[in-house]
């Protein structure tokens, strides 16, 4: 299958990196958006998420101009397991109701279910919970269909929508491949080795906060208030995982 991999172009040293990983490989450069050149925003998000959420929309739209049935979509800060070409030169191991495929790890907590046999000894299995990151992952087109529709308004960040809070609810066939195969280099170094030390292109925050006095309160109780919304939710989706389906919370490996 194709790969995409998105990569902005006041970042050439990352350009070069990637593209010498991906040696062998059909692959595409995506020219990201640059959310430096966009004027700060007062939305839910700030100019350089917007900017990231619309970099993967043009690599989702630049697959569905092909006949292709699924492409591997990947940013430009990650180190590689050896095994990875295999993952991208076989789509037979792909589920054919998958809208997507992670194949990194972010190391959070994650859920996933009973596990399928996948290639080189790894194994692919349903996720139920949010995992962290939109840096390598595995689209089918009814799955970049469907993220193009999500992502038309967004309120939250790119990996908020390709790997939500309750995938199951969204009603979205997502699965995890582990060990993964990729790992985002701040990943890499917290957890293996020194890596190539690239910064996030992302800002936190580009937004004034609240003034002082009554807007202040009153944003802290909003927040407040959404946040324990958020937590109860968490907790009820939680114990429908542990108690009902039997699932049990892990970390998934890069290998």
């Amino acid at each position: 299958m194709k790969v995409y991999f998105i990569n902005l172009d006041r970042a050439p040293e990352r350009r070069a990196y990637t593209e010498q990983k991906l040696q062998g490989l059909d692959f595409e450069r995506v020219a990201a958006v640059d959310g430096k050149l966009n004027p700060p925003t007062k939305q839910g998000l700030n100019r350089f998420q917007i900017a990231c959420i619309d970099s993967h929309r043009v690599a989702w739209r630049k697959f569905l101009a092909t006949p292709d049935p699924f492409a591997c979509f990947l940013e430009d800060d990650l180190h590689f397991s050896p095994d990875f070409q295999a993952f991208v030169a076989d789509e037979g191991w792909i589920p054919s109701d998958a809208h997507a495929v992670k194949l990194d790890s972010f190391y959070n907590v994650v859920m996933v279910g009973a596990p399928r046999p996948a290639p080189t000894g790894r194994t692919l299995a349903r996720l139920f919970t949010r995992h962290e990151s939109s840096a390598a992952y595995i689209l089918s087109r009814q799955g970049a269909e469907t993220f193009l529709r999500l992502s038309e308004k967004p309120t939250k960040p790119v990996d908020y929508i390709l790997f939500p809070e309750n995938p199951i609810g969204e009603k979205l066939n997502v699965y995890q491949l582990t060990p993964a195969v990729t790992v985002q280099d701040s990943r890499y170094e917290e957890h293996h080795a020194p890596g190539q030390q690239f910064a996030s292109a992302i800002a936190r925050t580009d937004r004034p906060g609240p003034a002082a006095g009554l807007p202040r309160l009153w944003f802290k109780l909003k927040r407040e208030t959404f946040r324990i919304f958020l937590d109860i939710g968490r907790a009820r989706r939680y114990l429908v995982n542990r108690l009902i389906r039997g699932l049990k919370p892990e970390v998934i490996p890069f290998q």
